[in-house]
């Protein structure tokens, strides 16, 4: 059976992805342009194919994750755009996928990366990853895609952060942090105002939460308070 060519190029790019991921982590920046070249390659001309290759090779050396490079590179392909237009997207991509990994420290997570540049892209400030960062000591890639998503739809940035602070605070699910930007981002598609309807969906969200917490107490089992502490006393003996 013959393959369809489009989709024996995209298997081939994967594997040509993989081949330079590895080449990069064993080699130097020489090596690495070397290797990012071949997942480009295609339809750039070479000025540009130079430009993007040497920019995900440094991006590499840095430590910024370069699959969104290689991604953006794709997208610009797909749609056809100039070479230049092609080269200056990956750039400044680089730089907040560089921005968003000072903010949120060097031992974060490639999502959380990644999530902090879209973030950035949507108006987010250094100072707002550092704070969603210091509210919990658990991944934060969710709460930072609620907070592009927020901003996206017209939400204050400090509101916003402030919002999803007190949802990390009072341990809310990946989940329910979600759900803050997509009813506020459904809201606002309906003509609602931003802030009105993140303050609206923040207090549901809350409500929900206290409502788990009064079931969790309630299905614990009762301790006598027959003493400090909640400890039962010892009986004396007569």
């Amino acid at each position: 059976m013959t393959m369809p060519l489009l989709g024996m190029s995209r298997i081939v790019r994967i594997l040509l992805l993989g081949v330079a991921f590895a080449i990069a982590g064993a080699t130097g920046l020489g090596a690495q342009q070397v290797a990012y070249a071949a997942v480009v390659d295609g339809e750039l001309d070479s000025a540009t194919q130079l430009a993007v290759t040497r920019a995900i090779a440094r991006a590499h050396e840095r430590g910024i994750p370069v699959e969104p490079l290689v991604a953006k590179v794709r997208e610009g392909r797909l749609k056809r755009a100039p070479g230049s237009r092609i080269q200056s997207a990956v750039e400044r991509l680089s730089d907040r996928l560089a921005a968003a990994r000072a903010a949120l420290g060097a031992e974060s997570s490639v999502d959380e990366v990644i999530a902090g540049a879209d973030a950035i892209a949507a108006g987010a400030d250094a100072a707002s990853l550092r704070a969603l960062r210091a509210a919990s000591a658990r991944p934060i890639a969710a709460p930072i895609g609620t907070l592009a998503q927020l901003l996206a739809s017209g939400v204050d940035q400090r509101k916003a952060v402030d919002m999803i602070v007190a949802l990390l605070r009072r341990n809310a699910a990946p989940a329910q942090v979600l759900a803050l930007g997509n009813l506020v981002e459904s809201d606002v598609a309906s003509g609602l105002r931003p802030d009105e309807s993140a303050a609206f969906r923040l207090r549901g969200i809350e409500g929900s939460l206290s409502n788990e917490g009064d079931l969790k107490a309630a299905a614990a089992p009762s301790v006598p308070l027959s003493s400090p502490g909640g400890v039962s006393a010892p009986k004396r003996r007569p």
